[in-house]
Formats: structure tokens, sequence, C-alpha cells
């Protein structure tokens, strides 16, 4: 699974695009999600496109966390050994997406758009998070790369190949 979100790679990162469009092709079970407010380029590759409202990335990414540990898909192990303040994050991402209804709507997709994207995230288990100036650049971007990467270290999907956040910036 490969989740694109802050950036159209395809018009900012051609090569590593055409390079994912290629992998697609090649194995058409790759499953793409691209989180943009936007319809763009990069849609065109994408499994699932989640038109989020702008600015709910984080909201998007913490739920996801609470949804990874209430369908007991975290890796304990992972996270006693390698994380710190994790009890905290989740429970600020539980606090955050607990009224359902009033968290998609903040959210602007629909809920079976939602639980598409966080069952698939639950059970794939190679997952790339790729993000980019969108997410690094706002005035939010430590929060949102954080809630990224909280999935990941929940899962203990980081640092092993084929997965993890990774961040693509420059042209």
């Amino acid at each position: 699974m490969v989740v694109i979100t802050g950036s159209n790679l395809a018009w900012c990162h051609p090569v590593l695009f055409q390079r994912l469009k290629a992998a697609k092709q090649a194995r058409p079970e790759l499953f793409i999600v691209v989180v943009d407010p936007r319809k763009t380029d990069t849609c065109d590759i994408a499994d699932l496109h989640l038109p989020i409202q702008p600015g709910a990335d984080v909201a998007l990414f913490n739920g996801l966390l609470a949804y990874l540990a209430e369908h007991k898909k975290t890796d304990p192990t992972y996270i006693a050994s390698y994380t710190e303040g994790f009890e905290q994050a989740l429970r600020s991402a539980i606090q955050e997406s607990a009224n359902r209804d009033e968290f998609i709507k903040r959210i602007g997709i629909s809920k079976s758009q939602l639980q598409r994207f966080y069952q698939t995230f639950a059970d794939t288990e190679k997952v790339l998070t790729i993000y980019s100036q969108g997410v690094n650049q706002s005035s939010q971007g430590t929060d949102k790369v954080n809630s990224i990467a909280n999935c990941h270290f929940a899962t203990g999907r980081i640092g092993k190949e084929g997965m993890g956040p990774f961040s693509v910036t420059g042209q």
C-alpha cells in the first residue's frame, strides 16, 4: 500500500511518480491512496482518493491511530522497544476521533471512504506513506508529520524494506 499526501506527485516529483505508476502497472494489487482536497493528476493511479477538507490531515491520521489501537492492529513489542510517549499520543488521537459523526464531518469524506482507508492500512503489512511540502511546510507541519509517523510506529511499519513514512522534498 502506498499513501500519498501533501503532494501532487505527478507534477512535483515526476520521476518518482513514473516509477510508482510502473509499479502499479506491474502489480495491480498495489493499493494506492491519494489524500488531497483536489483531484490532481496523481489521482489517475489511485485506487482511493480521499478529498479531505484542507487542514484535516492531522485528524485523518490521528483517527487512523485510534482505529489501529481499537482493532488490535498495533505492535506492542515495537512500541515498547522504540517509542516514547506513545500512550499520550494514543489518548490524544482517541479523544480527537471519539465523536465519530462530528469527526467524519470535519474531515469531509464519507464513512465508507474512511473505513476503506483505515481497514486497508490496518490489514496491509507493507505500507509506505509518501508526504511532501503540503505536509511539511504548513503551519501544522510538525503535527502532521507526527500523526503520520505515529501510525507507522504503532504498527512497527518503519525501518523495514517497503514500509515507513517517506518525506520527499524539493522539485
